[in-house]
């Protein structure tokens, strides 16, 4: 025992000799095998603790049932920093013998203490209890986020405050422990707190009793899990049940806000408990009672957008409340993936062993799909997977004709730079998403939840049975007693495997009344393997609900033929199920066109609908199929009422708004942009901008077309009915408010003819409050307003600032940016005038080739370049000092070249997409 206690004693000599150099190698080994060491003898096994809250200080003191495994005369353990042990007591759990015991040498290592004994324990059973306190740092009385060594702590003042440990880091103690971070330990936890506010842990509230002095000590039940997963909230929060298990909690004030987050949070956890914890064994077996209960919590300076752990969900205030005044409809989409994610993880977890890089994509993919899945079973109004649809799989079908996404292959063999590895990451889990979705829609029906359900049950007798393999038997197994002649491992693989999107060629022989499909493929090593699902419908036989299918095209059974009579179209991958595109023969396109713009268009699926546009834009600015064709099949849109098929065509107008500003130069291009169905649509939408009327798809909508018929049409129409909008917001702001979304568009189209009073008005009621407003005032056509707005108004701007903020660079660099957005938005119309004013309307906080700079990339023709050249010339012959011009003559020449290059690009691509 004596050579235990000198090599106990040799060891921390050595130790507080390389403490000097934290970096040294002798240390670190050191301090490891101490750390081993401690935790070779001593196994915790359950924690009975106190907490309480007192001024500046947390104070707690726990009983540690604790296993000595090796009889020892040394009890050592870690603590976080700066915890400080008050007291230390041991006795034996059977005959309550205590032993002395003196805490020495604990400095060696700032988280270590280190307890020597001058009796023997031998190995069993004992308790340890300690007694220990925490300081709290208090930066400011109003609301912070606080830095203590390994943990946080948020405050708020006394009117409305939360403490909660746990809701920021990783992973961090709040107790002594020993280094078994995935080590299960049973906790008994109670808070002593005053009884004006709320204790809350891991587990649900066993008991509360109110103690002397106003204070109230809340007990929570018994559970397992890790020491790192150990929370603490003691809050005035307002609380908000979803039911007897869950509830959200947040600042009184932010009551009305989180509305909508408490509906989706509700409604997805109801349909997890009814639809996947009922029905699965498993998930019942290893879910924990604790973790059934949820409490959503909202704090204000949360570092990341949501942080998860054992019975919480913490969440930023910025990203989950909505305020149905000033945001927009989509923030609702955001915000109920958000949660549905974070449930979904709480709930489900991973679904595959994620040990394998593999299994981390499909992982992450199923989550996405679910995500989707599920928000639209809990709320069906939100059509979220329709949503999926254009949004996701469109996106990602343009990226994938670029990019080569597999997700069969490890990031760290490609690409080659960390964010782009970064970007295939994502990209691989979305395509992974994607697929999961094919999978389930292209499988009978019930086979895709009933083989995860058998999936997860396979797994009582075999708890390894936890790889995609797995998987895939369990869902085969559940298809014997039916026609399917494919393995599900095989083609899944093939999926993860394919590096572009394979498109569907459907080419009809109408003199023998014959259909022929056929697959492409852009990269030749995805004709090596690949298993396409194959749906289709026709005129006569109208039927977009059946997706399942056992038809499919691989490297053996290329090619299909069946007879389908001449006068009717065929539409194939039906709710756009398959990953990947369709291209019809002419006559086909031409057909469906046809029927698109009969009444009866709303017969086809809005999915397929959507299909079609996507798919038809893609294969015209490929050149493969006429514009004209494209045009013929859009034309219909002045009727359809559906965001999600219009979606696709708000992208395309994306792309082609590169060409617009070109159309004022270049008068034969607009033969070409056939935007007549757009200025017709505003027939059947209530364009009244006070009237709150429509689901939220048709809000979208509105918000949308809104925009582009201004950008596209320029139509004085539209500028004169957003002109009414502003003049009637602007009688009374308080009471005539506009809707979320159409501020900043309202404020810019109304003031386009806006006259001098109005416009002085509007700059009068935000210099001080709002810099959006302060761009939209660009908005306006008359030249000399915004002469005086560049050489007048926007210097006496700053000049408000020091009354009403502090004035620092961030203010200048604010003003600079107006001046340079107005310029950007104007030259091209008022180049003449801003070139002649050029000395007036100088910023003193934006040098001179910087302003030039913007004003050569914002014109679109060879006259208007040609002219700031001779500007820039004439300055020089006529040695106007208006700047130091002679310096910046050769960058300003480089750019004007530079710049006519790009504007013949533009020209050159345009002719291209629109000119044989």
């Amino acid at each position: 025992m004596i050579f235990l206690k000198l090599l106990l004693r040799s060891l921390i000599y050595i130790a507080a000799i390389a403490i000097g150099d934290p970096t040294d190698e002798v240390s670190e080994n050191t301090k490891s095998y101490l750390s081993n060491y401690i935790s070779k003898n001593v196994m915790p096994i359950h924690y009975k603790v106190q907490f309480k809250f007192i001024s500046d200080f947390l104070f707690g003191e726990c009983e540690i049932i604790i296993y000595i495994m090796n009889a020892t005369q040394h009890i050592g353990f870690h603590i976080p920093f700066p915890m400080s042990i008050i007291r230390s007591d041991l006795k034996q759990i059977n005959n309550n013998v205590p032993y002395e015991a003196k805490q020495e040498l604990d400095s060696i290592y700032d988280d270590t203490i280190m307890l020597h004994y001058d009796e023997v324990l031998l190995h069993g059973i004992y308790i340890l209890y300690i007694r220990f306190h925490i300081p709290i740092e208090y930066v400011t009385d109003t609301f912070a986020t606080l830095h203590i060594g390994r943990y946080e702590i948020v405050h708020r003042n006394t009117e409305e405050w939360v403490i909660i440990t746990g809701a920021q880091t990783k992973r961090q103690q709040i107790l002594p422990f020993w280094n078994k971070p995935d080590l299960r330990i049973s906790f008994d936890i109670s808070i002593m707190h005053d009884q004006r506010y709320k204790a809350l842990s891991n587990m649900p509230i066993r008991e509360s009793k109110l103690m002397e002095d106003n204070m109230m000590l809340t007990y929570f039940y018994k559970a397992f899990f890790t020491i790192d997963e150990v929370v603490l909230m003691e809050s005035s929060f307002h609380r908000i049940n979803l039911n007897s298990a869950t509830s959200m909690w947040c600042r009184s004030k932010l009551i009305p806000y989180v509305k909508f987050a408490l509906h989706v949070a509700e409604n997805v956890t109801i349909y997890l408990e009814k639809y996947w914890n009922n029905s699965k064994k498993i998930l019942e077996s290893t879910l924990l009672f604790t973790e059934r209960k949820v409490d959503h919590v909202v704090i204000s300076d949360l570092k990341d957008e949501v942080k998860q752990t054992l019975g919480f969900v913490f969440y930023r205030e910025a990203d989950i409340i909505y305020d149905e005044e000033l945001d927009l409809v989509a923030s609702k989409m955001r915000i109920a993936r958000l949660i549905a994610r974070e449930m979904i993880q709480k709930y489900i977890g991973n679904l595959l062993n994620p040990s394998y890089w593999f299994h981390q994509r499909l992982n992450e993919g199923f989550i996405m799909y679910l995500q989707e899945y599920i928000i639209e079973e809990a709320l069906p109004n939100s059509r979220m997977m329709d949503l999926f649809i254009v949004q996701v799989q469109h996106e990602l079908l343009d990226l994938n004709s670029y990019i080569a996404i597999n997700f069969a292959v490890e990031c760290n063999t490609y690409p080659e730079n960390y964010y782009s590895s970064l970007s295939f990451l994502f990209l691989s889990s979305v395509k992974a998403s994607i697929i999961w979705r094919m999978l389930e829609r292209t499988l009978p029906p019930n086979i895709f939840f009933m083989g995860i359900n058998k999936y997860l049950n396979n797994q009582f007798n075999d708890r390894k049975a936890t790889t995609s393999d797995h998987l895939w038997n369990a869902m085969q197994s559940m298809m014997i007693e039916l026609d399917f002649n494919y393995k599900l491992k095989s083609i899944m693989d093939s999926w993860a495997m394919q590096r572009r999107f394979p498109i569907l060629d459907v080419m009809r022989d109408y003199s023998r009344n014959v259909v022929i499909i056929s697959v492409q493929f852009n990269n030749t090593l995805d004709e090596e393997q690949y298993y396409i699902p194959v749906t289709y419908t026709t005129e006569s036989n109208l039927n977009f609900i059946i997706t399942c299918t056992n038809i499919w095209l691989t490297p053996s059974d290329s090619k299909i033929e069946f007879f389908l009579e001449k006068n009717q179209w065929i539409i194939f991958n039906l709710q756009q199920a398959g990953y990947y595109r369709v291209y019809y023969d002419t006559e086909n396109w031409r057909k469906i066109a046809r029927y698109l713009n009969s009444e009866e268009y709303e017969n086809i699926h809005v999915l397929n609908r959507a299909q079609i546009i996507d798919d038809a834009f893609h294969f015209a600015i490929e050149k493969k199929l006429d514009f004209s064709i494209f045009w013929e099949l859009a034309n219909y849109l002045s009727r359809e009422k559906e965001y999600i098929v219009w979606y696709p065509m708000i992208k395309a107008f994306e792309f082609l708004s590169h060409f617009i500003p070109l159309l004022e130069f270049y008068p034969d291009f607009k033969e070409k942009l056939k935007f007549e169905f757009l200025e017709r649509n505003i027939q059947f939408l209530p364009w009244n901008l006070y009237t709150n009327s429509g689901n939220d798809h048709t809000k979208c909508l509105k918000q949308e077309l809104a925009k582009w018929k201004c950008i596209i049409t320029n139509n004085t129409v539209y500028t004169k009915w957003a002109t009414n909008n502003l003049e009637w917001h602007l009688l009374n702001r308080k009471e005539n408010k506009l809707l979320p979304g159409w501020k900043s568009w309202i404020y810019c189209n109304g003031l386009k003819m806006a006259d001098r009073n109005i416009w002085e008005k509007i700059l009068q009621n935000y210099i001080k409050t709002d810099h959006i407003i302060l761009e939209c005032l660009a908005c306006v056509k008359d030249p000399e307003i915004i002469i005086n707005y560049l050489e007048i108004k926007l210097p006496q701007i700053l000049y408000y600032y020091p009354y009403h903020f502090k004035l620092i660079q961030q203010d200048f660099n604010l003003n600079a940016n107006i001046f340079l957005f107005t310029l950007a938005r104007n030259i091209k119309y008022m180049l003449k005038d801003l070139l002649n004013n050029f000395k007036k309307i100088k910023h003193r906080e934006v040098n001179d080739i910087v302003t030039l700079i913007v004003m050569i990339n914002n014109v679109y023709s060879k006259d208007q370049l040609d002219e700031i050249s001779n500007f820039v010339k004439h300055e020089i012959e006529a040695s106007i000092p208006i700047l130091n011009i002679r310096s910046i003559i050769p960058d300003v020449e480089h750019k004007i070249e530079t710049r006519w290059l790009e504007i013949k690009k533009q020209i050159e691509h345009f002719q291209f997409l629109y000119f044989d």
